[in-house]
This record gives C-alpha cells, structure tokens and sequence, in this order.
C-alpha cells in the first residue's frame, strides 16, 4: 500500500502541514506496513510527475475553505493521469460536504481525520478497493455510491490525544521551515509551529473550527508539548516558537507542568513563545504563567470595537473582558496585538468609528484589518446566503479571499460603500502607523551572516523562481 498525501500551498513562508503530518504519524504508528508520504514543498508539475511514474494506491488532500478551489484544481488533474483512490479531508468539506458533489475525490473525511482515515485504509486494503457497504455505517465518512452520495456524519474522536504521536515532521521538508523568517516583526529567526490542544467550546457566529471539533476542547498533555518542545529546539533549533491553540492559557494546571517539564529539561527561558489569546481566558494568574514560560506576544481576535456588534459576533466575551486582558498583558510584558473584520452582517458607520477608537486607544499593536468572509456552517454563512450576498460555490472559484479589499463583497445593509471604505482604509493607516522605522531598524540589526547564508537555500531559490515565471505569464 502505497499513499501519497498532498500539500498544495505551495508559497513563500507558510505554515507547514501538521493536519497532514499528524495523519501521516498516526499511520505510521498503527499501520506499520503502509508506505506513506508527504509530498511537501513540492512545484505541482513535480507532483504530477511522480504520481504518473509511481501509481500510489491514496492520495489524501486536505483543505481549508479558502483554498478549497486550489486543492480541486489540483485533484483533477491527478484524476486524468492515474486511478488512485482520491480522498479529501480537512475543515470545508467537514463543514459543506456538499462540496464533494461532482468532485474528482472517492470518499471524503469527516471531521478529526486520523481514525477515520486509518479505517478507510483498512478498508481498502480488506477490500482491494473501497467497500461502500461496510464503510456507510461507520462514522467520518461522505461516499459516492453510484450517483448517490452518502454521508455518515463527523468521524469518531480520539479521546486521549496522547495517543496520536508527534506529527510526522521528518516527512517535510524541515530545511525549508527552519529557513529565516521575513514575517517575524524583531528578528529573522525561524519560526516553529505547534498545535497542543484541538477544538474550542466557545460559538462564535463566524467561526466554522467549532463545528468541526464538535464545539469539544481536548488537550495534549503536558509531559507530550513539553517533548515536542524539546525536540523543536534540540533538533531543528527553533528559538521562536507559535503556539497555534484557541485556547492555550485556559489550562492553568497544565500550563504549571509544561513550564516545570520545561525547567526540568533546561530549556525553559531559552524559547520565546508566541501564543494566541481570549480576552475572557486571561487572568493575574495566566499573565504570570505566561510571562514565566516567555511568551513575549499574544494575538487576540479581538474583532470589533463594538459592543453591540461583539455581541452578535460571540456572546461569551464583552470588551471588557478585552480591555482587562490587554491591560494584564502589558502589565506583565506580554505584547498584545489584535485582527480586526469590518463589513459584517448588521454594522454600522458608528460600530466601525467605536473599532477605530478601540484600535486607538487600546490595542496600538494591533496587526491585521480585513473584512469579514462567511465560512460554511456557520451563522454568518446562513445570512448571507439568505440576503443573497453570496453565492453557495463562492469557495469552488479561485480567488485570492483575505488579501484583497472589496467595498462590494460587504455583508452589512446598514452602512454605504463608501463607509466601508473609508474605514477600512483609516483603520489600516492608522496600523501602519504603528510599523514605524524603528522596528525596522531593530529587525535588520539582527540580520546575521547565517541568515544571509540560509536564504541561498536552493528549495527558496527555486520556489522564488517557478512563483516568479508563473506571475509573469498570468500577467
């Protein structure tokens, strides 16, 4: 048995694939003699290259929302050159199976992959082939059965996640990811990513992750992040570590034995974390936790500057709730900054006037404005969809969502084009404001003969190159 798994995002600096690594590392621990790689970093024509010459038996995609349309491009074309059992996974068609209508793939992955997948492959294996009666009563599964499609509802999860081994990081391609990073405001260091818990209990209108967790959180241990920790450091010698967790502070107890696991192997200190925040999550003691393992900044969803319209976004926070934790964080040397959405459903000149004087007053770090864009499954989706704002396969075209502003993709009645654009761009000016010349003067004063010597790396130079040629000939 032979699978390839399938990393499309093939750009400058992105995250690497944990969802796949982790599904590739679940394979290799209870399905020993399955051969299974991870095609990672890798131009598509080489992709397609291989896939032609080797025939594997699966290869598994996994996809976003936003980048669904890339993945399905990329699926068809698999589909004209070999007969591989194709399967999707992964947050959209979790949250808008419908996607896989008319789709290149075999079967697709409901919610948490990694048991699922392990019975599918199980079952062709069994079966030397997919078996769509034994597999349509089993949880996790969406199937084509002739021309009927069966859905069997979000996959089992797993309920200890000790039990899923350390992602398959020896299966990507760690030289690239441990090349210095343009991104990180104050330096050029690499960056590692690690995920230490799954899943989010809170329902906010906008937010599709929920849904696919099934509105649970478990964690890792800590005995577990503290061994991935360890590893990140002592083998791919990260210093800069993203903390990728909803909700990593909202475990005191765990949060006290990963920091003494931590002192225990000596590299407490030696580590600087950046983690994610919730304003009703952070307290005295959390910030001093915090402060204690070296987080040095927390990026906070804060959303809006409106009360009325945090309100509707999630009701389980006030702003108060985020003024208190902005506060704790610089009181214990915690940079704080934020993201920001304009154009949602129901806001007005007035809520986006309180977001520029919440910006202002509260949150000078604040990072990222964009507008807001409905994901599947969720109540913003519902909305638009009814007042006709978008179209239901919005997320089967290409488009470039989160980088771009458009005044007509706006998703509030109550306030004029030009509102939204004015605002958009007197928010984003006034972030840019804060971007000043001396965080540049300090970032290129840690620029190291090593970073130079790293970014001759032949995989950057080539990938810079091939993204080169292809704008070119799309201009």
């Amino acid at each position: 048995m032979k699978i390839f798994l399938i990393n499309s995002d093939y750009l400058i600096y992105p995250f690497p694939p944990l969802g796949l690594s982790y599904l590739a590392a679940y394979v290799e621990k209870y399905l020993p003699e399955v051969d299974i790689e991870i095609l990672d970093q890798v131009p598509e024509k080489k992709i397609l290259k291989r896939i032609e010459k080797e025939h594997p038996d699966i290869i598994g995609f996994s996809s976003t929302s936003s980048h669904h349309w890339k993945v399905a491009k990329m699926a068809r074309k698999v589909r004209k050159i070999c007969n591989s059992i194709l399967v999707l996974g992964g947050i959209h068609i979790t949250n808008y199976p419908k996607t896989f209508d008319n789709s290149p793939f075999d079967a697709g992955v409901l919610g948490e992959g990694e048991i699922t997948f392990k019975i599918l492959i199980e079952n062709i294996i069994k079966n030397r082939g997919i078996n769509i009666k034994e597999l349509k009563v089993i949880r996790g599964f969406v199937l084509k059965d002739g021309k009927k499609i069966i859905n069997t509802g979000l996959g089992e999860r797993i309920q200890n996640l000790d039990d899923v081994p350390l992602p398959a990081r020896h299966l990507l391609n760690m030289d690239y990811y441990t090349l210095p990073s343009f991104s990180n405001r104050t330096n050029f260091d690499s960056c590692g990513v690690i995920i230490t818990s799954r899943g989010c209990p809170y329902r906010c209108n906008y937010c599709s992750s929920s849904k696919f967790w099934g509105h649970a959180i478990k964690f890792f241990s800590a005995k577990k992040v503290a061994a991935e920790i360890e590893l990140l450091y002592r083998k791919y010698g990260y210093r800069q570590i993203q903390i990728y967790d909803d909700l990593f502070s909202a475990n005191k107890p765990r949060l006290k034995e990963i920091i003494r696991l931590l002192e225990e192997k000596g590299i407490l200190g030696k580590i600087e974390f950046f983690v994610l925040g919730r304003g009703n999550c952070i307290d005295e003691e959390s910030a001093q936790l915090l402060k204690k393992l070296n987080v040095t900044s927390i990026a906070f969803g804060v959303e809006t500057g409106s009360k009325k319209m945090l309100k509707y976004l999630k009701d389980s926070i006030t702003l108060e709730d985020d003024i208190n934790a902005l506060n704790l964080c610089r009181k214990y040397g915690l940079s704080p900054n934020g993201s920001f959405m304009i154009g949602m459903p129901h806001e007005t000149r007035e809520d986006m006037e309180a977001t520029y004087q919440f910006i202002k007053k509260y949150l000078p770090n604040a990072f990222f404005i964009g507008m807001m864009w409905p994901f599947p499954n969720t109540p913003i989706w519902d909305y638009a969809l009814e007042n006709k704002m978008i179209e239901e396969d919005m997320y089967e075209k290409e488009g470039r969502r989160f980088l771009e502003f458009d005044e007509n993709k706006s998703l509030t009645l109550h306030a004029s084009k030009e509102d939204l654009k004015e605002y958009f761009y007197k928010i984003k000016s006034l972030l840019h404001l804060k971007r000043d010349t001396f965080l540049i003067a300090r970032k290129m004063s840690t620029l190291r003969l090593r970073h130079i010597f790293k970014m001759m790396n032949m995989t950057l130079i080539k990938k810079v190159y091939n993204l080169g040629i292809k704008k070119v000939k799309q201009g």
